[in-house]
């Protein structure tokens, strides 16, 4: 069965390319309006560690238990093997990506406003609705598309890992002490929506980036695989197959609606690309020589 926004969606299976080549000088004067509202954030070049090791995979695993959060084992395990992953320099927006934001695209582009799982009207909820609240209600196709868009991309599961857990591996964006509603992050139905984009500074990553943890879940360019670890390069690593465009992506953070297990920082969960719901947004990565 073709599922919601498909056919909208399958226009752009044939447009993935080198998410992040497009110039600055290249965008339209509406996506240069919009680029100019994001905020950026420099990772440097350099090697981190990815994943967990058995170790932290059994007590992750053991405290979601403890607060039956319904995740099973294999999904920690999908965080094997811990592994070293060297990154060129980027740029990651500070922030996820708002309604604000995401207007101006849509108003350039005419593509179809967000929608919820049952295809109901995002916007029409204003709970959803605000212009500093991060868009959701968006596929991994509307999400990729608004990245192209000003000449960026969705971020690949290592880069979002790195601006999350920094050169230290974090288990959270702000360090290892435990999540505190209302102070590090929105979740487990605390406002019971998401919240305004950087009302948590306390939760920044060691960069200053918001929101890594919590508020949406955010869609990485990935093609999710629980295996993908195993043999990854050591360099730029992305998994993303050109003729199995239709895979789950990966998705990455937690969101407001969840525990707070679903808010450390090697945590891999996945998702159609072509569904929306109401607790998944997005951020955009670029290159710095895109910068002007």
């Amino acid at each position: 069965m073709i599922r919601r926004n498909q056919l909208g969606c399958l226009l752009f299976i044939c447009l993935l390319f080198d998410p992040v080549a497009v110039a600055t000088s290249d965008l339209s004067d509406a996506a240069r309006r919009a680029l100019a509202t994001i905020e950026w954030v420099r990772i440097p070049e350099g090697e981190f560690i990815m994943g967990s090791t058995l170790e932290e995979i059994e007590a992750a695993y053991q405290g979601a238990k403890l607060r039956s959060s319904m995740l099973e084992r294999h999904t920690f395990e999908a965080e094997l093997p811990q592994h070293r992953v060297f990154l060129d320099a980027y740029e990651i927006s500070r922030y996820e990506i708002t309604n604000a934001q995401y207007r101006l695209f849509i108003r350039a582009t005419r593509r179809p406003g967000p929608r919820g799982y049952q295809g109901e009207d995002t916007w029409a909820d204003e709970t959803l609705n605000q212009d500093k609240q991060p868009v959701v209600g968006v596929t991994w196709f509307d999400a990729q598309a608004c990245a192209e868009w000003i000449g960026g991309s969705l971020p690949t599961e290592a880069q979002w890992e790195r601006a999350a857990r920094g050169i230290d591996r974090r288990r959270y964006p702000w360090g290892d002490t435990p999540p505190r509603p209302q102070q590090h992050a929105n979740f487990a139905r605390r406002y019971n929506h998401p919240t305004p984009v950087g009302q948590f500074p306390k939760g920044a990553s060691a960069e200053g980036v918001f929101d890594l943890a919590g508020n949406v879940w955010e869609w990485c360019l990935d093609e999710y695989s629980a295996t993908f670890y195993k043999r990854s390069p050591a360099r730029n690593p992305i998994h993303l197959r050109h003729r199995n465009v239709l895979k789950d992506r990966v998705i990455r953070g937690g969101a407001w609606d969840v525990g707070r297990a679903f808010l450390r920082g090697p945590l891999r969960f996945k998702f159609y690309p072509l569904d929306s719901t109401h607790n998944i947004g997005f951020r955009i990565v670029r290159k710095i020589h895109d910068q002007e």
